[in-house]
């Protein structure tokens, strides 16, 4: 029943594909160039949803906050909030090597953590070995 009745969150994101402005902007005629956007749409979506899941839990289990908008502490935070946060971070690559442009800040850091994911996901790659 509570899955269930979490459906409205999917129905929020959701809400983008039922503008006309963006199914317009499609001109995708052959079905399986159809079928794979919709497929590329759920799995984005899932990865999307599947964000504020992990970090909402890490908060609430921690008794936690993170900077949200202009600062205030929230336990609610949104994946949009998250590309938010993160927009403007350079990874440079020199040789095999990746470095930031500039160290992540504070609320950066604190977003990670609610990820439960470690900053060198920016400059280590697994394939590096």
């Amino acid at each position: 029943m509570r899955t269930y009745k979490e459906q409205h969150g999917i129905e929020k994101n959701f809400g983008f594909l039922k503008d006309d402005q963006i199914v317009n902007a499609l001109f995708l005629k052959r079905p399986e160039r159809i079928e794979a956007l919709g497929l590329i749409l759920l799995i984005s979506l899932l990865i999307w949803r599947l964000l504020e899941h992990t970090m909402r839990t890490h908060l609430e289990q921690g008794n936690t906050t993170v900077p949200g908008w202009d600062n205030k502490p929230t336990n609610r935070p949104t994946a949009y909030m998250v590309t938010w946060k993160f927009k403007g971070v350079m990874v440079l690559c020199v040789g095999q090597q990746r470095y930031l442009a500039k160290p992540l800040s504070a609320t950066q850091e604190a977003f990670l953590d609610a990820l439960q994911v470690p900053q060198s996901c920016f400059t280590h790659c697994p394939r590096d070995g």
